[in-house]
């Protein structure tokens, strides 16, 4: 048996997506946790000199050096350009392993009125996709993890480094002190570690939600902007993979705030049993008929889902 992932959601939510067959990937910068994708930065200079030193590169982070622009560090420079890169949107939706957990109903599950959708894990984990900026990956929660994620990028951006190095060697003739040139091209190697840590970002969080046992979909597409026409390119974009679809970006209003986003179908995979199970959740007034009789309605292989109950004894008054 496959394992599954739950999304937990408003019976309003549960609707939508069975009747779109769609999940809805929503701006990450627009969700109620300020510190999302600034996790990084808490652990990101201890990571970099650990992994330095063990690839053997000799840097001292916050050595005098100027960049210009009040920036005089190497550090600072990173975290500049990385701050510039988490500008650019980020569109999520969240899934947890934990299919009856308490907190998640309140925090997600419209506070025990809702449900809980389990998705077959293998299917889901089809959505991955570099080419189309679509990943889907288990939050990192344990320190010593996300150090060995930032290790990862900075042993991608050396390699890269050492490559155009032995170019320039054998090209210009430069100095053979690897050590040499990679700090004289500190700029360089940002620009390529920190696409990977944009993305690594996005799916790093505060120990303290270790419970959530979260595994995210997130897409990340590169948006110049500066460039209108790049802005409608990517806004006006379709992807086809996998038998996903990821529609274009678009908005919505929510209370004060236009959040960003962009559905993406699993249509394809209904009759597969993308959507093997649903919970409902423990303070709802719904019971499982009317569940089975909305997944028929919409073409899905009812009788192949399991419908529970909730088990969390919680009830709202």
């Amino acid at each position: 048996m496959n394992e599954k992932l739950y999304h937990y959601c408003s019976l309003e939510t549960f609707i939508a997506i069975i009747s779109s067959k769609c999940l809805r990937l929503s701006d990450l910068s627009k969700s109620n946790d300020y510190m999302e994708r600034k996790w990084i930065m808490n652990i990101l200079e201890e990571a970099l000199d650990k992994s330095f030193k063990d690839e053997g590169v000799i840097i001292n982070l916050r050595e005098k050096y100027r960049y210009g622009d009040d920036i005089n560090n190497h550090i600072d420079y990173l975290l500049e350009m990385l701050r510039e890169d988490e500008t650019q949107p980020s569109y999520i939706t969240c899934f947890s392993r934990k299919g009856d957990l308490l907190s998640q109903w309140r925090a997600y599950g419209d506070d025990g009125r809702g449900v809980s959708i389990g998705f077959d894990s293998k299917l889901l984990y089809k959505v991955d996709s570099c080419k189309n900026d679509i990943y889907i990956e288990d939050v990192l929660y344990d320190k010593e993890e996300q150090i060995k994620g930032v290790h990862l990028a900075v042993y991608n951006a050396l390699t890269y480094m050492k490559d155009l190095f032995e170019l320039e060697q054998n090209t210009y003739r430069v100095s053979d002190d690897f050590n040499k040139y990679f700090i004289e091209e500190f700029d360089a190697f940002c620009e390529v570690i920190c696409d990977e840590l944009a993305i690594l970002s996005c799916y790093m969080k505060n120990p303290a939600f270790k419970e959530e046992d979260e595994v995210r979909i997130f897409y990340a597409p590169t948006i110049y902007d500066d460039e209108p026409e790049s802005i409608q390119e990517q806004f006006s974009k379709t992807s086809r993979f996998n038998n996903y679809v990821l529609k274009p970006i678009n908005f919505c209003a929510r209370k004060d705030q236009i959040i960003g986003y962009s559905d993406l179908s699993f249509e394809k995979l209904t009759q597969r049993g993308i959507i093997s199970e649903i919970i409902i959740g423990p303070s709802s007034r719904v019971n499982k008929d009317d569940i089975y009789y909305l997944l028929t309605k919409f073409g899905y292989n009812s009788n192949d889902i399991s419908i529970k109950q909730s088990e969390a004894s919680y009830r709202l008054k």
